[in-house]
């Protein structure tokens, strides 16, 4: 008879040496891959949302719907804001500085819902990336949904330092390719634990000054050290990050909650700062 031979020891742990090393080599390509599915989706999202702010616009006469989140209680504030502040069951927006760790997805799928650009997706889905992880990384309150904030430049109530230079209607844009309205935000430090207000950006009133460049409100990097933008013409696009201090601002902001608090970041000339200050309006905008 003839026996049948069966693996020794060595060639098992041999077998075991090699499946691991081809895990080692895999497993990061895995997740490349992963989170490249996931900017896909997030550019999706973002050209679910520019579709929909386009055709408020269309609706309005031009008008662009507020860039506003979350001050909708403020008096003073614009009542036509694209999202709102979390609400409860009755409609009321909840107590901020931050909102109750109690808050629910349903509580701020409420203020989502409230806003001017709800009736035109209908979806919660388009206004969360994919690759926003602080449903599992953040304590509540600050485990937000919205992914996205729209900037400053584009809306009903700019800062008073872009007031007669923000778009205030779709006919005032001119190349509208070349300037993005959506932005990836990560406000964990938010008093509302929500991305709270439109995006500021420093520099964009001196773009010729690459010393006074800075940052101020935070960006999100969920895409391999890159973001997703929405652009004015209704496109969406990924930044690649190249400078180091940007990824650490984001880092700070991400890491700790109460680290922005009119945070107020000096980055000369940084590369990532020239993209943004170029990309924030047209040069003429910005040099009234």
């Amino acid at each position: 008879m003839v026996r049948s031979r069966g693996f020794t020891l060595i060639e098992l742990l041999v077998v075991i040496a090699v499946i691991a090393i081809l895990m080692a080599i895999l497993l990061p390509a895995l997740q490349s891959a992963k989170r490249l599915a996931a900017s896909s989706n997030c550019l999706a999202n973002e050209k679910t949302l520019l579709t929909a702010w386009i055709m408020y616009a269309d609706d309005n006469d031009g008008h662009l719907a507020s860039n506003m989140a979350c001050y909708d209680d403020d008096k003073d504030r614009d009542k036509t804001a694209w999202v709102f502040s979390p609400k409860d069951l009755a409609g009321n927006s909840f107590a901020h500085h931050p909102a109750p760790p109690t808050i629910t997805d349903e509580d701020r799928f409420r203020g989502i819902q409230a806003g001017t650009l709800w009736q035109y997706i209908k979806d919660v889905g388009a206004y969360h990336c994919p690759g926003d992880n602080r449903r599992s990384t953040q304590q509540s309150p600050r485990d937000c949904w919205r992914s996205y904030s729209i900037s400053y430049a584009f809306g009903h109530f700019p800062l008073s330092q872009y007031r007669g230079k923000a778009y205030q209607k779709m006919q005032d844009i001119r190349q509208g390719a070349s300037y993005y309205v959506f932005v990836e935000e990560e406000h964990n430090g938010s008093n509302y634990g929500e991305n709270e207000g439109g995006w500021a950006l420093r520099g964009v009133e001196q773009p010729l000054n690459p010393g006074n460049w800075r940052f101020y409100d935070p960006l999100a990097s969920y895409h391999l050290k890159s973001s997703t933008f929405g652009f004015a013409d209704g496109h969406a696009d990924r930044h690649k990050w190249k400078d180091k201090r940007t990824l650490e601002f984001i880092q700070t902001n991400k890491d700790n909650p109460a680290s922005h608090s009119g945070m107020d970041t000096p980055s000369p000339d940084n590369e990532d700062l020239r993209w943004l200050i170029e990309h924030f309006w047209s040069k003429g905008r910005g040099l009234r």
